[in-house]
């Protein structure tokens, strides 16, 4: 059964941010999602699980959310937890079983279940509030050099960091993911204005994304015509935006940063 009707991104976010207040957290480091998932009636193991990376099973008002014991990175580890502690505090007439993979959890667009996003968006404020992210973002240029910085900080995913910073950045924002050469799904910040993503999910080819297929590099970053990834602008012209593209480890997915400039 699915939630209906269009994820709600405050809704996620609010519950997020009121779990924080009632725990009292001054400090990232107090955010101990092995032991705030059990607070909330929601206890943690960890056993070996066939094709998912986390699980949770409800009943009533207890849930046992189970994840992979083969997942090495604790960002990830940490993820899958504020995910499913995501359903048993948003969604607690649905998803009385649910069962969570990486491109679940690495997938912040609209293509998503409602439900699944709304969790996705839970764990991210959860694990990196915007009431500390925030400072923390302040002054740094849009790049994976400080999503990186940021995700070892917080024990995080670069994905659900990147998406964060997207939502805390002062410039326009995008954050494309994409996968054998086809856009997969999309996600800005409110600093947006005017700017529509090509209606091709192709992704061109003067674009750095486009250099990391099939490819042993792993990370481009380069001045790209605007029109190579949005509409009304010329692919041969001379308006430019910011594109940080990188292929993570383990992850199927190219992730492209591109920031607007003010100029165009």
């Amino acid at each position: 059964m699915s939630a209906k009707g269009p994820p709600s991104y405050a809704s996620a976010v609010c519950h997020a941010r009121d779990l924080i207040i009632e725990l009292q957290i001054q400090d990232p480091a107090e955010i101990v999602i092995e032991r705030i998932a059990p607070y909330k009636h929601a206890p943690v193991r960890y056993a070996a699980l066939e094709g998912c990376d986390g699980r949770m099973v409800r009943t009533n008002d207890t849930a046992i959310i189970t994840v992979n014991s083969s997942i090495s990175r604790a960002g990830q580890r940490r993820f899958v937890i504020a995910h499913e502690l995501g359903h048993v505090l948003l969604h607690p007439k649905i998803c009385q079983i649910d069962e969570v993979d990486s491109k679940q959890t690495r997938n912040f667009g609209h293509n998503q279940k409602p439900e699944e996003l709304e969790a996705n968006y839970f764990a991210a404020e959860l694990l990196m509030p915007k009431v500390f992210f925030q400072k923390d973002v302040s002054g740094l240029e849009p790049s994976w050099a400080s999503i990186r910085s940021l995700a070892t900080k917080y024990q995080t995913t670069l994905t659900s960091t990147a998406i964060q910073f997207l939502h805390c950045a002062k410039e326009p924002l995008f954050l494309i993911a994409s996968e054998s050469g086809e856009r997969k799904w999309f996600a800005f910040n409110d600093h947006v204005r005017g700017f529509f993503l090509n209606d091709s999910f192709r992704v061109h080819g003067y674009t750095c994304a486009n250099e990391l297929f099939d490819k042993d590099i792993t990370q481009s970053r380069a001045k790209v015509p605007a029109g190579a990834w949005f509409d009304s602008f010329d692919p041969n012209g001379k308006e430019c935006i910011t594109e940080d593209s990188m292929r993570a480890t383990g992850s199927p997915f190219v992730l492209s940063l591109l920031w607007v400039s003010e100029d165009i």
